[in-house]
């Protein structure tokens, strides 16, 4: 297998450069995010995305996380394995924050691409987790 290469191109809409590890042309990283934005700037990440093979994919923890420029706070974060929304820890896939505060605004349960309705098991994973209290590790996420 050969090793992945990482290239940077620079956006000509704004002072941005994005990372990028490819395998055999498609994107692909087994120890971080395949593909990352960065300002120039100062280095402040717009976002990270993992991939395996060329498909959103991570075993432990989103594979998709948006941050915001101005607080560098997470503003949403998507869990996907092999390319399709899923996430095996009853937790939702989808996660959405404030970026002033840093909590937890919403989350949306998928299956099957469709949302859930919110259940009372979800609906306590969300109380709690809104409240800062046990719902899953919603609030880190673990840097490449």
């Amino acid at each position: 297998m050969t090793k992945p290469m990482l290239e940077y191109r620079i956006e000509e809409e704004g002072p941005v450069f994005t990372e990028l590890y490819l395998l055999d042309d498609r994107l692909h990283r087994d120890d971080g995010p395949a593909a990352v934005m960065h300002r120039t700037a100062d280095g402040a990440v717009a976002f990270e995305l993992w991939y395996r093979e060329g498909r959103l994919h991570r075993e432990d923890g989103p594979a998709a996380v948006y941050y915001d420029f101005e607080t560098g706070r997470v503003q949403d974060m998507y869990y996907f394995r092999d390319g399709a929304l899923f996430r095996d820890d009853a937790g939702p896939e989808s996660l959405d924050f404030d970026v002033q505060t840093g909590r937890l605004r919403d989350a949306t349960w998928w299956r099957d691409n469709e949302p859930q309705k919110l259940t009372w098991t979800r609906w306590l994973w969300l109380t709690r987790a809104k409240e800062g209290g046990d719902g899953g590790d919603v609030t880190r996420v673990r840097k490449a």
